[in-house]
């Protein structure tokens, strides 16, 4: 039945592309702005203070609603579906984190290195972009998560519309990485705490590697020293591109030599343009390997200058950011160089204690101004069709900057309440970018202005794999908690006598039979575990607080549709307040099974999907009843009157 259904929904829309080949005209315009963690709760405040003049008038013209994020809400889930119309069960994302059920090593879940190490997009699905080309609906995709590498249509090039997209969330460094940053100092620098990475100090003329970053000492010699910045791994060596460093406190400068020409000057506090780093040639050929950085000079006495993450040059990359190909190139000129890094501003390096909270600020907006940049050259282009346009800025501050907005939080401290109003003043920033946006277009122009999730405040972080242990689910060998073993050494575990482990930001997986390396855990008794073990979760309350911790559990068996090996077994949806720890996120276990949350990372959404709504706000009036992000495909197709697939789920919201 449903093949008939599929072959019957794709002949009609091939049907209608065939139509709109015939005739070629343009396709009305829609504009769908995704504001990434856009909070019901905030914007609701905020527009009734007065203070978000345009989505106001948008919501008066059409509509607003909040709308249904995916379980669990973590971006690349949400934004998968709302690329494919499926549920996580469908497209095969549950986590930034999966695992190799074999060897237990995470990997970033949307894209994965093939046996050539080539990058492969894991996400499974159509994306509704396909049908619309198909369709004859010019379509441009600009950085929406879990795009990376970015797809192509297969139909693309039989009616004369165009198509061009350009990779987000999800999209690595130059070192395969989400983003490491590299501070180059003569000073002392000591491991913060909350990085659970050991109170290490920086070793003269050593490193440290911490998570998101290197710190590297430097020896000067009458102010001179040189350094390398890590890059690729080439034919089986890494490259490095070599950086000469001139300090010169008299003069209250840095000089940074980078390559055989280019010499910067920078002043405390001055961030450099975007340039070039060299990392030799491919091997047989004579291109050449380069990447793109920005330096920050943080300080002089002692020397601290900072090192962007090296991102894809998209003038040269080394991996596709766009499709076609050219367009990153394309980008670059007309709108300058940007970052290709799918998450840019640098929560790593407040995190790490190199950027303060005014220094993480100024890199969060120069991030968004390059977005604003960039917004305004697609809508200067955008004739026809569907423009899809992301902005990642607004959730980054809210993960780094919550605590500074609520003096209960217990990272909260009082030199932080000259920051208190920077969310809400970001809000306010967004909400002139929608107006912006929507006066280019004019009034004729439909637009949907959604966001994957909402925000709460992240108090308590809850140690998953301690707690299995308390529960006698996770058995240790020669280790207790207190030691902060991790799942990875296998000698560290008896899995033989282990029922259950936790992995990612809301993951539970059963050792089975079978499935896992070390399964122990028959496929009769599985059921009964998930029972236990939901039952456990959900009774368990915080010994402080006497608060529940988990609000609601997904069984990923009960979905209806086969998830996969990568598929956890349950998902733990968070009470407000309440998240995963960065350790247990890895595999890691501390001591206690709930603590403070001291880092600055203290806003977060990888809850219960209801506590963390996103937003929907659109130029019509929304019809549909409890709106979720399934369905906005759905409505973009229905926009130009094609069929969605049957594995889409949603339902248009006009």
């Amino acid at each position: 039945m449903k093949r008939r259904q599929f072959l019957r929904s794709m002949a009609a829309t091939l049907a209608l592309g065939a139509a709109a080949c015939e005739t070629r005209e343009p396709a009305p315009r829609l504009l769908v702005l995704g504001l990434d963690g856009m909070d019901p709760r905030i914007l609701t405040r905020l527009v009734e203070a007065g203070r978000m003049p345009h989505l106001q008038a948008l919501a008066r013209r059409g509509g607003y609603a909040e709308l249904a994020t995916t379980a669990p809400p973590q971006s690349p889930v949400a934004w998968s579906t709302f690329i494919t119309g499926m549920p996580p069960a469908g497209h095969g994302i549950f986590d930034f984190v999966h695992r190799d059920a074999d060897s237990l090593s995470p990997f970033l879940s949307t894209a994965r290195r093939d046996a050539d190490g080539a990058m492969q997009l894991q996400r499974r699905g159509v994306p509704f972009w396909d049908l619309l080309i198909d369709g004859g609906v010019s379509t441009t995709i600009f950085k929406v998560p879990a795009n990376f590498p970015p797809t192509t249509p297969a139909g693309l090039g039989g009616c004369g519309c165009t198509y061009r997209a350009f990779s987000g969330m999800g999209t690595p460094d130059l070192l395969g990485t989400y983003g490491t940053f590299t501070l180059f100092t003569d000073g002392p620098y000591t491991v913060p705490e909350h990085l659970d990475a050991g109170a290490q100090s920086l070793p003269p003329g050593g490193e440290v590697e911490i998570p998101g970053g290197r710190i590297v000492s430097v020896t000067t010699t009458d102010g001179w020293a040189r350094v390398t910045a890590a890059g690729p791994e080439i034919g089986g060596a890494e490259r490095r591109a070599e950086i000469e460093i001139l300090a010169d406190p008299r003069a209250g400068a840095v000089q940074v030599g980078v390559g055989r020409d280019r010499r910067l000057v920078l002043a405390p506090g001055e961030w450099s343009d975007w340039v070039e780093l060299g990392f030799g040639r491919h091997p047989g050929s004579l291109s050449r390997v380069t990447g793109i950085a920005r330096f920050y000079l943080a300080g002089l006495d002692p020397l601290r200058l900072y090192l962007s993450p090296v991102n894809i040059d998209p003038a040269n990359p080394l991996m596709d950011v766009s499709s076609p190909p050219e367009a990153a190139a394309d980008l670059a000129r007309r709108a300058g160089l940007y970052y290709t890094q799918g998450m840019p501003a640098d929560t790593k390096a407040l995190e790490a204690e190199v950027f303060d909270y005014d220094q993480f600020l100024a890199q969060l907006n120069l991030t968004a101004a390059e977005r604003e940049a960039q917004l305004r050259h697609e809508l200067d282009r955008f004739d026809e069709g569907v423009l899809f346009f992301y902005v990642h800025s607004l959730d980054q501050l809210c993960h780094m900057m919550w605590r500074t907005t609520r003096p209960s939080h217990p990272g909260y401290r009082p030199e932080m309440a000259r920051f208190a109003g920077v969310i809400d003043e970001h809000y306010q920033y967004l909400d002139s970018l929608v107006g912006l946006a929507v006066d280019a277009v004019g009034p004729e122009v439909d637009v949907l202005v959604m966001s994957d999730h909402g925000f709460a405040s992240f108090e308590r972080a809850f140690n998953l794999n301690t707690w299995l242990v308390e529960e006698g689910l996770l058995e240790l060998r020669g280790a207790t908690p207190a030691d902060r073993p991790n799942l990875l050494a296998h000698d560290q575990v008896r899995w033989e006598r282990t029922s259950a482990y936790g992995l990612g930001l809301n993951g539970v997986y059963l050792n089975l039979e079978g499935r896992e390396r070390h399964g122990s855990v028959s496929a009769a008794r599985a059921a009964g575990l998930l029972d236990r073990i939901e039952a456990g979760l959900l009774a368990l309350r915080d010994p402080v607080r006497g608060a529940p911790v988990v609000s609601s559990v997904y069984r990923v068996d009960r979905a209806g549709t086969a998830a996969g090996a990568v598929a956890p077994d349950l998902l733990v949806g968070y009470a407000r307040g309440y998240r995963t720890s960065g350790a247990s996120a890895i595999g890691g276990l501390e001591p206690k099974v709930l603590a403070d949350n001291l880092s600055p990372w203290s806003g977060d959404h990888c809850m219960a999907a209801a506590e963390v709504p996103g937003i929907l706000v659109s130029s019509r009036p929304i019809e549909l009843a409890n709106p979720g992000l399934a369905d906005i495909p759905v409505t973009i197709l229905s926009h130009y009157g094609l069929q969605p697939l049957p594995e889409m789920t949603g339902r248009t919201v006009w």
